[in-house]
């Protein structure tokens, strides 16, 4: 019989190629941490999200971070850029206008301050920023 942390592993191989024992045990602890309900949708995401971002831990405050936005912003229909970079500053009080705007390029868009983004657009620049840890070199 086939239990349920083997067909996890074994829908997220499906997405990301074949893991070792140790690889696949830190991955579930990083997703059973980060407070996501464990969905095949969701494990195929995160090996989407892990392929392209290996070193790059997706916490619960970072998930919350990310629903507050939705939840806050679920009315707005758009956003333009300097809109956006005034609530990543939020998120992120103390790093630099360069660390907010790489948010944009990791959401595979570009940053203009009079662009228009749509709320999708937006979600995943504020996901990216959420993720994003500061190194202490890069603090005002």
């Amino acid at each position: 019989m086939q239990t349920r942390d083997t067909y996890y592993r074994q829908t997220y191989e499906a997405v990301a190629g074949e893991i070792s024992n140790r690889r696949w045990r830190g991955l579930h602890q990083e997703l059973k941490a980060s407070g996501l309900l464990i969905t095949v949708q969701t494990l195929r995401m995160y090996a989407q999200f892990k392929m392209l971002h290996p070193r790059t831990p997706i916490t619960k405050q970072a998930i919350a971070t990310y629903e507050s936005f939705q939840n806050t912003y679920a009315d707005y229909s758009d956003f333009t850029g300097i809109e956006l970079l005034e609530i990543l500053r939020t998120i992120k009080p103390h790093v630099t206008d360069r660390m907010l705007i790489n948010a944009w390029y990791k959401a595979g868009l570009q940053f203009s301050r009079t662009a228009n983004y749509d709320f999708n657009q937006a979600s995943k620049i504020v996901f990216y920023t959420a993720i994003t840890r500061p190194s202490s070199r890069i603090y005002k």
